[in-house]
């Protein structure tokens, strides 16, 4: 049996829990927030890479042709399937990152924002796919091409071919490695936040 003098002790709790109540909506804001910042951030990590990336491949597109025309005196076929190689790499780089570029996390939902940023990482970790085997071709007809112009001498060229594409196979793979792990750092991002939206 309730009781008068009860009533403003129920009253007091009830304002206790809706006080409580609204604290704990607040700090759900408050950490929603600051996973969608901290996916933003991550989103804008990956562009920025993903800009650096394609400009420094039409770079070495540019340079590294011209250094074996000149420089070496590598037949033009050769100078000419280097260039486009390397354009294409940095094409499919771009295009890697073009739908990662479109991504406005305030108006598309989570949901297809996981599902475009598992497609990137998974196109990143399916590239060696295609680059294993276009870079061993070119590095044969690399070897073919010094020995053309060096003959004996070609030696010495391929022990420096073969130190400079260790170099590059462990600066791609390193930095394939880092875009992947930043994508399935998103990915983490983008459950815990639909954690909390359920």
């Amino acid at each position: 049996m309730m009781y008068e003098n009860d009533m403003p002790a129920l009253e007091e709790m009830r304002q206790q829990l809706d006080l409580l109540k609204k604290k704990l909506d607040n700090q759900e804001i408050v950490n929603k927030k600051m996973l969608k910042n901290a996916m933003r951030k991550e989103l804008d990590h990956l562009n920025r890479m993903g800009s650096t990336l394609t400009l420094v491949g039409i770079l070495v597109a540019i340079t590294v042709p011209m250094f074996f025309y000149y420089g070496l005196g590598a037949s033009v076929w050769f100078c000419g399937a280097t260039f486009l190689m390397l354009v294409f790499c940095a094409y499919k780089t771009c295009q890697y990152h073009t739908e990662l570029r479109r991504i406005d996390l305030a108006t598309v939902p989570l949901v297809q924002v996981g599902k475009q940023v598992a497609t990137f990482r998974n196109q990143y970790k399916n590239w060696e796919r295609i680059a294993i085997p276009m870079i061993l071709v070119w590095l044969l007809w690399c070897a073919y091409e010094v020995y053309k112009v060096m003959g004996e001498l070609a030696m010495y060229m391929w022990m420096g071919m073969a130190v400079g594409a260790l170099i590059g196979g462990l600066v791609g793979t390193r930095i394939n490695k880092k875009v992947i792990r930043s994508a399935d750092s998103l990915l983490e991002q983008i459950r815990e936040y639909e954690v909390k939206e359920a």
